[in-house]
């Protein structure tokens, strides 16, 4: 090989490195920001610590105490359906 193909391929390797780790970055950033649980009412509306919602909302790490019939999408697609009229929520970080 020539000393003119060996410098393209390194700068063309050098491109795709650059592209590779910005993509990393984006998608590593998008993972830590997303929220553990979010929780939507079944029917409608529903009571998540003597609030009154109608939207999805997000939850923390924490205890919460929902009144009414929700869903629970977890973190990594996970979906509870949660049929109980008054039930607690707790959402730890595990490794």
């Amino acid at each position: 090989m020539s000393k003119k193909w060996i410098r393209i391929l390194f700068y063309v390797m050098t491109l795709l490195s650059v592209f590779m780790l910005l993509f990393t970055y984006e998608y590593v950033s998008r993972v830590k920001n997303a929220p553990l649980v979010t929780i939507e009412g079944l029917r409608g509306s529903y009571v998540l610590d003597g609030v009154l919602h109608s939207q999805e909302a997000q939850l923390d790490v924490g205890k919460y105490v929902v009144f009414g019939e929700s869903i629970l999408r977890l973190y990594g697609n996970r979906v509870k359906v949660v049929k109980i009229p008054r039930f607690e929520v707790e959402v730890i970080w595990e490794k």
